[in-house]
């Protein structure tokens, strides 16, 4: 099936928009969850290692990243994907 390069094109605008409107309602809740350089760091590592690894990297324990990252889906700034957890934007 050929694709129309038109509805590519709407839908590229749809997905950049969509994205604009997600920064803007998050910008609040990441700003104030991210707090300090250790939750920034946090939340820049979700997505690329694995719990354990980032609580050894952080020096912190596994279940602060834990709820850390339960907490943060619970604010709409992380969702669960598969098993692991991933930035929204």
């Amino acid at each position: 099936m050929a694709e129309d390069p038109q509805v590519i094109g709407h839908l590229e605008r749809i997905e950049e928009l969509l994205k604009a409107l997600v920064k803007c309602s998050l910008a609040e809740v990441i700003s104030r969850e991210l707090t300090d350089s250790r939750m920034e760091e946090l939340y820049d590592l979700t997505g690329t290692l694995k719990v354990a690894e980032i609580a050894k990297k952080l020096r912190c324990s596994a279940t602060t990243v834990s709820e850390t990252w339960r907490r943060w889906e619970r604010l709409g700034i992380l969702v669960k994907d598969g098993r692991q957890y991933r930035r929204v934007i």
